[in-house]
């Protein structure tokens, strides 16, 4: 009995194809169609053959394959017209926004140029005018009161850091020259070596003259250099002799100068400014 062959049923009839009325019916919609329909009942017959073999209700076949096939957008074309329909909703959606954002805008516009929004606007704004104008005068007058309290305590501080500042200055330069004549007096003893090496070397051959050249050029540079500094020279021979600068080491007569005048020097002296490095050795004319 297993193995008898089942009697097949004839298949339910195919249901009509399910059409959306809300959407306009085209071409491709109607190929669409025709092609479901199509599949559904080749899906229909597939579905007989297999109630014929497990013998399964053909109405339960039929529900099957109704819900299976059934175009619920599956396909490319019904996905293409969803998301076309989509698309024209959205852009009717965008549409209707956009013009109540302009129509917004437009009011807003209106009431901000209004005549009673632009008078009340320059109403607030005068206000504000007369209101900083006020602060400022009240600035003003206890500017001035302050000036009549504090004015000849100003005045006097000002002279004194005046004071203070050139004090500051002239003993900046005062340092200065004090630092400039200590380093010079001990250079000093240095051009003394020079001038008594002058006094006893006679050079004789080219090579010595050679070298002699060259220690006298190196003592043009330094007597240059103070120069540089503003230490000069005491003025010896030939001037009148003056204690200040001059140190007299011995009295002559000379029949060339008168008494009085310097009228040989022994060792020079250097001055800064008013300030005496070293005072000139001399011979004075009797």
């Amino acid at each position: 009995r297993l193995l008898r062959p089942i009697r097949s049923r004839p298949a339910p009839p195919a249901p009509p194809p399910i059409r959306n009325t809300d959407r306009p019916i085209t071409v491709a919609s109607m190929m669409t169609i025709s092609r479901q329909a199509l599949l559904l009942t080749v899906a229909l017959a597939v579905g007989g053959s297999a109630v014929n073999a497990f013998s399964v209700s053909p109405s339960a076949v039929a529900r099957t394959s109704l819900t299976s096939f059934r175009p619920q957008g599956s396909t490319c074309l019904w996905a293409e017209e969803q998301q076309a329909d989509a698309d024209s909703e959205v852009s009717e959606e965008e549409i209707v926004e956009a013009g109540e954002s302009s129509a917004g805008d437009s009011s807003a516009n209106d009431i901000l140029n209004s005549p009673a929004f632009l008078q009340r606007k320059l109403e607030v704004l005068e206000s504000d005018v007369e209101k900083i104008e006020q602060e400022i005068a009240e600035a003003d007058e206890a500017l001035a009161a302050g000036k009549a309290e504090w004015e000849s305590q100003f005045d006097a501080l000002d002279r004194e850091y005046s004071n203070i500042k050139d004090r500051m200055a002239a003993r900046s330069e005062q340092g200065d020259a004090i630092a400039t004549a200590e380093i010079a007096g001990a250079i000093l003893e240095l051009l003394d070596n020079f001038e008594r090496g002058f006094g006893v070397v006679n050079p004789e051959t080219d090579e010595e003259k050679a070298i002699d050249a060259k220690y006298r050029q190196l003592y043009a540079d330094i007597i240059a250099t103070f120069e540089k500094l503003g230490v000069q020279q005491v003025e010896t021979v030939g001037k009148e002799f003056d204690y200040e600068v001059h140190q007299a080491i011995m009295q002559r007569p000379v029949p060339d100068f008168e008494e009085g005048i310097v009228c040989e020097e022994y060792q020079k002296g250097f001055i800064l400014g008013e300030k005496l490095i070293r005072p000139a050795m001399v011979a004075v004319a009797a």
